[in-house]
């Protein structure tokens, strides 16, 4: 009985050390992720921001409309 106890009792020791040890990792890499994160969802806004201009753009350019303005 001694014996599972002392398992156990080891068991559970690295179990917290583990658990330590991945949140501190989690907490250093952090501001890693965020930048990496941050410069991917800027990429594809940009390229979204760009595509929408090209499909609002017409193909040829013409006259400028002005509204209630006559020439």
């Amino acid at each position: 009985m001694k014996n599972i106890f002392n398992i156990m009792s080891a068991a559970s020791f690295a179990g917290v050390v583990f658990l330590i040890g991945m949140t501190v990792y989690a907490n250093v890499t952090r501001q890693a992720r965020i930048d990496e994160n941050r410069e991917y969802i800027k990429s594809v806004i940009e390229k979204q921001v760009y595509q929408s201009i090209q499909l609002t753009m017409p193909p040829v350019t013409g006259k400028v409309n002005v509204g209630n303005k006559t020439n």
